[in-house]
């Protein structure tokens, strides 16, 4: 689907940590499926049964709620801390993106809006698309969003606990506290409800979306309940879920399967924009097609793992969704240029049409026509931007070392 952008980076361990390789390929294969999307390509769609736009900005949202760690942390301690992790980067980048397209504007370019403080800052919380070249970012802000708010979930969760203790025995709520305070048994037995509570904001955020409409911080609302769903699935799957997780492989698949063939025969369509929270189908069918997707790429890449553990490329993919996120788009807009500038000045690639390439930015240049080499443009929108963190990171570390 055009018009839509996708995926942000999925939290992961911390890097000391063992990986995951699980979920280090969920991660990856998520982020493919977000670049190839992109290129209105789906390659993995499974005939069509399970989209990539039914799901896979989702996953990324259940992913971060399945690393979703108790470190002792109140909500605001909390939130600077994401707010460091997650912000600080995003605006870093806006801001460069926000002065690169101001210059290709003056070239004739007709992509984003002018650098201001609001869309450094404010605009990133509503739409995410204020500069077009890094609107695939939006999904930064939006899980940070649904981050917090699924702490003051729990913290609030926590609270009525406390309460509900204080009122049964008093020195069994000492004891309570006591725990507490050192973070044993905390948020377990409250990730049921907390899924319940967040998929009723959620269905209430749909009915907003219909009803009221997504206008201004309508939409920052509307998008964080409605992903807050995922993010608690996510948490309880680890908590709870994956040790349970044992059915075989072939009654698994048939029943995803034969359940996304109910959906489809329905007749209404599963595909929606969740960057812009509009054409939900229904109230239900989201949040069946988004676990349904979830649940067959979660399932295929715990029988992949196995064979992948020691791939350095996946781990490392899997680990940086974040600057794929940010960068792949500019990365497609690159190879254009280079087409471009030898259609213009080699006199090759004489089909290349100017016009679409400095106003529609999701045009993609094929020479002779041929849509196969869209492969070229999905190799280097997943590539480069790992080759460009890397590059980085080595920077980093070098200066660092240098100055300490």
């Amino acid at each position: 689907m055009r018009g839509e952008a996708h995926p942000q980076p999925a939290p992961s361990a911390a890097e000391s940590q063992p990986t995951n390789m699980q979920f280090a390929l969920l991660s990856a294969l998520g982020i493919f499926f977000v670049v190839d999307g992109h290129l209105n390509n789906s390659f993995f769609d499974i005939g069509g049964l399970i989209p990539y736009y039914s799901f896979h900005m989702q996953l990324f949202v259940f992913i971060s709620g399945y690393f979703c760690r108790e470190d002792g942390r109140g909500l605001v301690s909390y939130g600077i801390k994401k707010c460091r992790r997650l912000m600080l980067p995003y605006f870093a980048w806006n801001l460069i993106y926000g002065l690169l397209a101001a210059l290709l504007r003056s070239r004739g370019f007709a992509f984003g809006e002018p650098v201001t403080l609001w869309t450094l800052f404010i605009e990133p919380f509503c739409t995410g698309y204020q500069f077009i070249l890094n609107h695939a970012a939006w999904f930064v802000p939006a899980l940070f969003l649904v981050e917090l708010a699924h702490r003051g979930l729990a913290e609030l969760a926590h609270w009525a606990q406390a309460r509900q203790a204080q009122a049964e025995l008093a020195h069994r709520a000492q004891a309570w506290r006591a725990r507490q305070a050192q973070g044993i048994g905390r948020r377990t037995a409250g990730e049921w409800p907390l899924l319940f509570v967040s998929l009723l904001l959620g269905l209430g955020a749909i009915w907003t979306a219909k009803h009221v409409g997504t206008e201004g911080f309508l939409l920052t609302l509307v998008r964080m309940l409605f992903l807050l769903p995922f993010y608690c699935a996510g948490n309880l799957y680890r908590r709870e879920l994956e040790a349970r997780d044992r059915l075989g492989s072939p009654a698994y698949f048939s029943l995803i399967l034969l359940a996304a063939l109910a959906l489809a025969l329905r007749g209404r369509p599963v595909i929606y924009a969740v960057s812009h929270c509009r054409d939900f189908p229904g109230y239900l069918t989201p949040y069946l097609s988004a676990f349904l997707g979830i649940a067959f790429w979660l399932r295929v890449s715990r029988i992949l793992a196995p064979a992948i553990e020691n791939s350095a490329l996946v781990r490392y993919a899997g680990r940086n969704t974040y600057p794929i996120m940010m960068h792949h788009m500019m990365v497609f807009l690159g190879i254009k240029t280079v087409y471009a500038f030898l259609a213009k000045y080699a006199g090759i690639f004489t089909g290349f049409d100017f016009e679409a390439y400095k106003t529609d930015f999701y045009y993609c240049y094929y020479p002779r026509g041929l849509v196969q080499l869209r492969v070229f443009y999905l190799a280097a929108g997943l590539a480069l931007p790992l080759a460009l963190h890397w590059i980085m990171t080595r920077v980093m570390c070098t200066l660092r070392e240098k100055m300490f």
